[in-house]
Parts: structure tokens; C-alpha cells; sequence
């Protein structure tokens, strides 16, 4: 027993102790994670957008050179021309010099640029170029340009492709070019520039927040035109199963981590700028949360498992003396002594025992008078059912006989049939639910009856929709709400009356409203029905609205009584809000 209830008590200790630490360390992980991560993700964001701004800066040169290349400008004109005469002369050489001149100090003064190659169509295969001047394909180093610019779709205007070129044989390693090419809209021809790709590769890695992060910038069919990694460190991830990925992280083998991607779109060339980064980076500042944690809970269970041992050993005499008092309670036999002058937790404890059983005691006696009363209750209840039901075949045979004396369906017979069927009604299954539908039914019997005892003293207007009427409410719900309206409100008025009935449904609720134009209620009164009515009290004058009001709290809990308004002089509203059920 001892060792329960210490193993009880390091529960007990530990779970108030451990809970708020583990909760905390978890939300502090859980908030610092994603934080974190958001954080970063969207500096990788800005970071691609700005490194996507300054490379489009740099592509953009192409627009540069088309507004003077693609017109009828001076420059553009002379070049053209000579580029097309089958034979130069020093003088055509000399007219092209401004040209060449602006096509190099262009070129030199931007360090990304290689080269830039103006072709205008023409038989001799004559090209300008930068550093070379008039050029011809047969004796430049760099023509794969032109094969590509002859076999692209003429459609196109605008594409970039990445090449590979070595001036010179003895050169041990080709120069890799991003190649721009921009088909002239007025002239046959094209506008090559040639992008170092070092350049780029070297800007992207000067972009990268970190040394293990990569961008990648692929063109529009997924394919890499450069990327910040080193020529000699390769990847082990495909790029195009990356773009395609629903999820933000892949796994890289080599590296044995996840990485985590970025990636956002370039409309003007389709491209797609990409960010990848291990994701221990991201979470490096949630898994040390992490460890101090887990060290912070080791240590609150050390502490635990000291201070619960040390308590256990204080209190089990007590606790024992306890159970021998409530033992010796059970089995009537004589308390053992306690000791008067201990005044600490156990003793609140044991006169709590002795106030709880004679509390229990005292319930028991109650419960029981209770128990007699409801079946006393329910006795008269029974005996209350025989007068009405008597009644009711009383008049069911004056109804026949009526009938036979007469035999005709004058306005007495229809108002016997009516309060028949009102008393079949109200007299069958009291307490079982009904539909809108029957209770409609039954209040139209009820207002035949009204109708006929004041004639045209009032009008009822009925407002609903059929999809009301299946749902399921308490009987007697309607008619003893319009009773309180013809009686005290339409009654003693001055002229015809209106009451108009209205049921609606509204965000899973039944909406009952009824409104009379009769005497109204002053203010007072009005105060005084309320106050009655939020606090379940009686009323000689208004008894179908209490009783309707206790049902509809009964049923439906405290918040589905009955609320009304009135005004002296103008009519009253009764307003009835209450879930909506089918049988």
C-alpha cells in the first residue's frame, strides 16, 4: 500500500509539474518553427526577387541594342547596307565605324557581356560583331548562333539559349555563354548578346544567405541555365522533379537531409528562379529548444521524485490513521481517538468526512420526501384525466344526437365538431412531440370557433413556408399564444383587429412570431410580464403565456423562452426562437 501511494503521489506531483514545461517547450518549438521558417522562407522569396530583378536588368541590355539596331535609324540603315554589298570598300569600312565604336564601348563597359553579334540577312554571310567589326561566318570562331537563329521558329521573337565556345584551339576549357537572341520586327535579321555565365553564376553566389543554400535558374522547359553551385559540385536531386513536387522539401541522398525550396516564375523569359536549402538550418534554433526541454523535464522529474518521496514518507502515518477512522465509521464501530490539537490538512480532512456523511444522510431524507411527493403528484394527475375525457365523449354523443335531431351541419354542429376534435387533441399523449404541421391544423380549428363567437371582430393572416411544417415542437405551442392575443389585445379594442401567425426558419432555428394590433400593454405591466417570465413566475391574467414559456424552458433549456414587446395603444409581438428537430 505504501508503494501505491507514493507511486500515486509522484503522479499526482509530477503531471502539474511536468505538463506546463512539456506544453510550453512544445509551443515555444512549435511557434519558433514556424516562425522561423516563414521567416526565412519569405527572405528567400525577396531574395529571389531581387536577384530575378538585377539579372532581368542585365538581359534587358537586348532592348538597348534593338531600339538601335530595328529601325530606320542612321546607324541601322548603314550598317544594313553594307553588310548586303557584294564588295567592301575602305570607305564602307569607314562608314560602319560608329557603329563598331558603339558596339564595343557598349560591350566594355558592361563586365557580364562577352559579346554581341548584329545580323542583318544577306547573301555574303556578313555579321557585325564586337572587337571584330565586319565579320563573316566562314572565318569566326562563333557561329553556332546563327545555326540556332536559322532552325528557331520564326514565331518566336524573343529566346535565350546557354552555349559553349572556345576561341582558340589550344584553350583547354570552352567558355559557356547565356545567349539572348531578339528577332528584328522591321529588318530580316537578329540581335545576338552573349552573357558570361560566370558572371551570373558568380552574382548568384554573392545572392546566397548561407554556403549550403543553391539557386538554380531554369529556363521554360525546366532546364539549368546556371545555378550558384560550383562547376565541380553536383547535385543528386532532379531539378524538374523538384519544380513538380506538391510539397516544399526533397531529399537529397548524398547530403542525407531534407532540403526545403523556393521558387517563384520570370514572365519575361519563362524562367523559373529557384532557392534550396537543408532544412537543419531552418530548425536549428527549434531542435536546441528542443534539448533544453528535454534536459528542463529530466530535471523537473529529479526534483519530483525527490520532493514526493520525501512527502510520502511525512504523511502515510496520517494517511493511515484516516483510513482506520473511515474503516472503524463503516463497520459501526467505536472512532479511535484523534487528537484535537493537530490542526493541519488531515484534520480538515476528517471533519469533512464526518460533515459529508451527515450531509449524505440529510440528501437521503430528502430525496425520499421527493420521491413521495411526485408520486402524489402523478396520482392526481391521473385522477385530473378522467373529468376532461368525460367531457370529451359527453360532447362527442351531444355532437351525434345533434345531428339526428337536426339534420343539418348548422354553425352549432361545426362548433361542437371543432371543440371535439380540440379536445381529442389536447386530451391524446400530452407530452409527446408534435409537428408545425398539426399545429397548424389545431390553431385553425381554434380560431373557427373564435371566428364564429366574434364574427368579423378580427382577421388572421398566416405567413409559412411548407417546409416548416414537419418540424417537430411541443403541443400546444401556437394556440395559446393567439388566445392571449384575442383576449387581451384584439378583445377590448375599438374596431376590427389583425393577428398575423408567421414561421420562418433561420441558421438551424424555428422562428415563431405573432403580432396583434390590439390595446397593447403599458409599460408597467409590460416590466412586470417579463421580469415574470425570465424568472418562471406566475400570472392570473396571462396564464397560456407562463405555461408556454415553462414548456419551451423545459424542453429546450433556459435560453427558448418566450420574449414580447408591447406598446399601449399600438398592439403587442410575442417572438419565439427555438431549434429545429423532426421526429
Amino acid at each position: 500500500m505504501k508503494n501505491n501511494f507514493f507511486t500515486k503521489n509522484l503522479i499526482i506531483f509530477l503531471i502539474p509539474l511536468l505538463i506546463p514545461t512539456l506544453v510550453l517547450g512544445s509551443l515555444s518549438i512549435i511557434i519558433t518553427q514556424r516562425y522561423i521558417k516563414d521567416q526565412i522562407t519569405q527572405n528567400n522569396i525577396n531574395l529571389l526577387n531581387q536577384t530575378k530583378t538585377n539579372i532581368d536588368l542585365i538581359f534587358n541590355e537586348i532592348d538597348t541594342l534593338n531600339i538601335q539596331f530595328d529601325g530606320t535609324a542612321n546607324m541601322a540603315y548603314t550598317l544594313k547596307r553594307v553588310l548586303k554589298k557584294d564588295t567592301l570598300y575602305s570607305s564602307d569600312i569607314a562608314n560602319v565605324d560608329t557603329t563598331c565604336f558603339f558596339l564595343n564601348s557598349f560591350a566594355n563597359s558592361k563586365p557580364y557581356i562577352y559579346s554581341i553579334h548584329i545580323y542583318y540577312e544577306n547573301e555574303n554571310g556578313r555579321f557585325c560583331t564586337t572587337n571584330n567589326g565586319i565579320t563573316n561566318l566562314n572565318n569566326f570562331f562563333d557561329t553556332s548562333w546563327y545555326d540556332n537563329y536559322l532552325h528557331h521558329p520564326s514565331e518566336e521573337k524573343l529566346w535565350i539559349e546557354t552555349r559553349n565556345v572556345k576561341q582558340y584551339d589550344f584553350e583547354e576549357n570552352e567558355t559557356k555563354l547565356i545567349t539572348v537572341y531578339k528577332r528584328m520586327a522591321l529588318n530580316n535579321g537578329v540581335i545576338v548578346l552573349n552573357i558570361k555565365a560566370d558572371y551570373i553564376q558568380n552574382l548568384l553566389n554573392k545572392s546566397v544567405s548561407d554556403p549550403k543554400q543553391k539557386i538554380f535558374i531554369l529556363d521554360k522547359n525546366n532546364s539549368e541555365i546556371v545555378s550558384s553551385q560550383a562547376p565541380g559540385n553536383k547535385i543528386d536531386f532532379d531539378i524538374k522533379e523538384l519544380i513538380n513536387l506538391n510539397t516544399n522539401t526533397i531529399y537529397s541522398p548524398s547530403e542525407n537531409k531534407f532540403l526545403c525550396k523556393s521558387i517563384i516564375h520570370s514572365d519575361r523569359f519563362s524562367w523559373n528562379y529557384i532557392s534550396v536549402i537543408p532544412e537543419g538550418i531552418l530548425y536549428y534554433v527549434s531542435i536546441s529548444l528542443l534539448k533544453y526541454t528535454i534536459v528542463l523535464l529530466l530535471f523537473s522529474f529529479i526534483l519530483g521524485l525527490i520532493s514526493t518521496f520525501y512527502l510520502t514518507k511525512k504523511n502515510y502515518k496520517q494517511i493511515s490513521n484516516i483510513i482506520t477512522i473511515i474503516d472503524s465509521a463503516k463497520n459501526n464501530q467505536p472512532l479511535p481517538v484523534i487528537d484535537s490539537n493537530v490542526k493541519n490538512e488531515f484534520s480538515y480532512i476528517i471533519e469533512n468526512l464526518v460533515t459529508t456523511f451527515i450531509e449524505q444522510h440529510y440528501l437521503k431524507v430528502q430525496l425520499s420526501e421527493r420521491k413521495y411527493k411526485l408520486e402524489n403528484m402523478e396520482l392526481i394527475a391521473l385522477q385530473s384525466q378522467i373529468n376532461p375525457h368525460f367531457l370529451y365523449n359527453t360532447l362527442h354523443t351531444i355532437y351525434w344526437e345533434v345531428i339526428k335531431a337536426t339534420g343539418s351541419n348548422s354553425k352549432p354542429i361545426k362548433m361542437i365538431e371543432n371543440l371535439s376534435n380540440i379536445l381529442d387533441y389536447s386530451l391524446t399523449t400530452p407530452c409527446n412531440r408534435v409537428s408545425i404541421g398539426e399545429e397548424i391544423r389545431y390553431t385553425k380549428t381554434y380560431l373557427d370557433i373564435q371566428m364564429i363567437r366574434y364574427g368579423d371582430k378580427f382577421d388572421v393572416l398566416w405567413a409559412y413556408t411548407e417546409n416548416v411544417e414537419p418540424i417537430n415542437t411541443i403541443k400546444l405551442l401556437i394556440q395559446p399564444l393567439v388566445e392571449n392575443c384575442i383576449y387581451h389585445g384584439i378583445k377590448n379594442k375599438d374596431g376590427k383587429g389583425k393577428i398575423k401567425i408567421k414561421l420562418s426558419q433561420k441558421d438551424g432555428f424555428l422562428i415563431l412570431t405573432i403580432i396583434d394590433n390590439g390595446i397593447g400593454i403599458d409599460k408597467e405591466n409590460l416590466d412586470a410580464i417579463k421580469n415574470k417570465l425570465d424568472f418562471d413566475g406566475e400570472h392570473s391574467n396571462h396564464i397560456g403565456l407562463f405555461n408556454t414559456s415553462k414548456r419551451l424552458k423545459l424542453t429546450y433549456g433556459d435560453n427558448y423562452g418566450i420574449h414580447i414587446n408591447s406598446k399601449l395603444g399600438l398592439g403587442t409581438v410575442i417572438y419565439i426562437r427555438i431549434p429545429i428537430s423532426y421526429s
